[in-house]
């Protein structure tokens, strides 16, 4: 363990000595991927927090979403598609503490498990959705990449959330809540409910656990397969945001700025996900539904200040 932080301490070091300018200094990358890491596990919104942090909290001008030239359009693609490729480090960590899983996974594809084959189906399954609708609607989506509209989907998300655990007793089938008995039917399903977290604010792991919640599973599997089914699609966003956007990326950032920002946010998933097993097991999600209304009434109130 000892030499495991050294060795991290040495490559951070390396990491943030590194030439040319970014558009986010060394402490704006730590900051984003401790936010990226810390909340793209649980409910509340990993995207619509890094828009949050990145228009009220770093130390560089507002935005440039809100630009017109060509230059400041340019830099918003970049930091849209920054946003997405630290996503990597929330993957490196599902891939690290869930090591066994993929496992048995890739011993399915051989017919040496059973369980492992089935699930890398359902994953499948789960991801299809995603990957049919995102290549079409994730482009024009980016124009609610603003905090006005991920405030608005924080609190309906909330709502939505206080509602389902209210309910999460009467759909627990009995017998049923456990992540090998699901069908490709019901991984199906899970995955359309993914959709919605295109929407900025929404929440990837809000909208997988609630598709678990409504297929059965007890809350600490709907948890479990909500972090399996996100390495499957950050996996693709990631790659796929690194291909459409590779001549920008390297235009406004340099290879250290992602690295720090990745291995940042690989950490703090690691702790973000082993929280959340415990804790939503124990208390369900409605801790996080009133943090996301209490959040979205503070980002409104600062934005009625900003145009008043």
């Amino acid at each position: 363990m000892k030499k495991s932080l050294l060795v991290f301490a040495i490559a951070m070091a390396f990491l943030t000595n590194s030439y040319g300018e970014d558009i986010f200094t060394t402490k704006e990358s730590i900051i984003l991927g401790i936010t990226q890491g810390a909340t793209e596990f649980l409910p509340i919104s990993s995207t619509g927090h890094l828009i949050l942090v990145d228009q009220f909290l770093l130390d560089h001008k507002p935005s440039p979403l809100s630009g017109a030239d060509d230059s400041k359009a340019l830099k918003a693609q970049a930091k849209n598609a920054y946003f997405v490729i630290i996503q990597f480090g929330s993957m490196l960590a599902v891939l690290f503490l869930y090591r066994r899983r993929f496992t048995n996974m890739f011993l399915g594809l051989f017919g040496h498990n059973h369980h492992g084959r089935n699930l890398m189906f359902n994953l499948i399954a789960s991801f299809l959705p995603a990957a049919m609708l995102g290549p079409f609607i994730g482009g024009w989506l980016k124009v609610l990449y603003h905090a006005l509209p991920v405030a608005i989907a924080l609190i309906i998300g909330g709502i939505v959330m206080l509602r389902i655990e209210k309910s999460y007793h009467k759909r627990l089938m009995k017998g049923y809540g456990k992540i090998d008995n699901l069908t490709f039917t019901k991984s199906f399903f899970i995955g359309l409910w993914q959709c919605l977290a295109f929407i900025p604010g929404t929440s990837r792991a809000m909208t997988t656990i609630i598709g678990g919640y409504q297929c059965g599973l007890r809350r600490s599997e709907a948890a479990e397969y909500s972090f399996l089914l996100g390495f499957v699609t950050l996996s693709a966003a990631t790659a796929y945001e690194f291909v459409k956007d590779f001549d920008i990326i390297f235009l406004h950032f340099s290879p250290r700025t992602f690295l720090l920002g990745i291995s940042v946010a690989c950490l703090s998933s690691m702790v973000a996900i082993k929280f959340l097993i415990s804790f939503i097991a124990r208390n369900g999600m409605i801790v996080f539904a009133w943090y996301r209304i209490i959040l979205a009434i503070f980002v409104l109130c600062g934005l009625s200040r900003q145009c008043a």
